[in-house]
């Protein structure tokens, strides 16, 4: 089933696709049916209303949904050196051995081939990393994981394939292939750091908020739509991410050290 999936996948017009979808989520839908149409979504995929800044009649389309803040005081930021970018399930989480990130047991891909930069890849080896995945009714901003001073954010580019976890399980360096974007972090001890959001079929485009200047651990810097995949990799002088076991539930804020 893998194979096939995996050739499927492949054989996919995957960018085209993407576009005409993201064009689709952004049409507006009449007021009226608002409230009902984000209800029926949230039941359908597990968002949780109750935190939701303003009246759903608010959203004007199914991506201005997606890309729902948070009601002020939702989600107090824990007082750790490091802490969830965003609300999703682990992928995997751990340290960072020879330059390579598992994606799944048994497969591994090159940090130099996600960032983009062979220089960058080297201070981050022997650090720490954390993969987490946004399915579609999680909520799709993206925030620093520890306070530091953003240098630049690159745009990468690639393919769009689904970073679901069938097609984690069978794509070989899935998240180095798609289209990311590369913010570029300094921790304020001198430490390297990066936060990668990875592009995936059918999120209807990226959306970066801060690209530069010192950030706060919680501060946003950027948005998705849809759902999507978020890695972040600190290196080895800086504190850890904790370990933990694929398809553990983590939310934006919490504690990601022990």
């Amino acid at each position: 089933m893998s194979a096939v999936r995996s050739l499927l996948l492949h054989a996919l017009p995957k960018v085209a696709l993407s576009r005409v979808c993201g064009w689709l989520c952004s049409v507006p839908l009449p007021r009226r049916l608002r409230a009902t149409f984000f209800g029926w979504f949230a039941r359908r995929y597990g968002a949780a209303l109750g935190e939701v800044e303003g009246d759903l009649a608010s959203f004007r389309s199914l991506q201005a949904f997606f890309r729902r803040s948070l009601r002020p005081g939702s989600r107090p930021v824990a007082p750790t050196p490091l802490v969830w970018p965003c609300d999703g399930r682990i992928v995997t989480a751990g340290p960072i051995h020879g330059g390579r990130i598992p994606q799944v047991k048994g497969n591994d891909y090159a940090v130099a081939d996600l960032v983009g930069d062979t220089e960058l890849a080297r201070a981050l080896d022997g650090g720490s990393q954390a993969t987490i995945y946004l399915a579609p009714g999680d909520y799709h901003r993206v925030h620093s994981p520890f306070t530091a001073a953003i240098g630049g954010v690159t745009a990468l580019p690639g393919t769009l394939f689904p970073v679901n976890p069938p097609a984690v399980r069978c794509i070989d360096r899935l998240f180095a292939r798609n289209a990311r974007h590369v913010f570029r972090c300094r921790l304020a001890n001198g430490t390297t750091a990066v936060i990668v959001m990875v592009g995936a079929y059918n999120v209807g485009g990226t959306v970066v908020t801060r690209s530069s200047g010192n950030v706060l651990a919680g501060d946003e810097v950027g948005q998705f739509g849809f759902g999507s995949t978020v890695v972040v990799l600190v290196g080895p002088s800086a504190a850890r991410f904790r370990a933990a076991d694929p398809e553990t539930v983590v939310r934006m804020g919490g504690a990601a050290t022990d």
